[in-house]
């Protein structure tokens, strides 16, 4: 795990558009923040020693900052709960015999579910360019 790391932290010299946290088992790599923007992806590369302790096992995870990824999960979560809600309440009032108007709010929210889903997939487009530049350090200087 420190030859890997040490590994990084040789390369961010040939990389200066790449910046690194390097920890004795976890490894972020992204770009900096001058350079950042909401879509900008990181990797993080968590290290385990296998049952010998002879090698070691990577797990890598390229994703958005933690801070738009809780983001948009909470706003799928709000989406997600307001449907509950007003799909609940609003078939309570149809098996009563009250008028349900509220049940036509159900394509407003579900329209939010598909806008963050379509934001998302566009934020990963305008991403792609950085996750390619952190794919080509990590392939050239933790995958040799």
């Amino acid at each position: 795990m420190e030859e890997i790391g040490n590994k990084v932290k040789a390369g961010l010299i040939n990389y200066p558009e790449i910046k690194a946290v390097v920890n004795p088992n976890f490894i972020v790599i992204k770009v900096p923040g001058e350079e950042q923007h909401l879509w900008t992806p990181q990797l993080s590369i968590q290290m385990e020693t296998d049952e010998s302790g002879k090698n070691t096992i990577l797990y890598g995870l390229y994703g958005p900052r933690s801070d738009v990824w809780m983001l948009f999960m909470f706003l799928y979560f709000v989406c997600g709960l307001l449907t509950l809600f007003i799909s609940i309440i609003g078939l309570s009032q149809y098996q009563l015999g009250m008028s349900a108007y509220i049940l036509w709010l159900i394509p407003f929210t579900l329209g939010g579910i598909f806008v963050l889903w379509f934001t998302s997939r566009t934020g990963q487009r305008l991403g792609r360019k950085e996750m390619r530049l952190i794919n080509d350090f990590v392939d050239k200087y933790i995958c040799d």
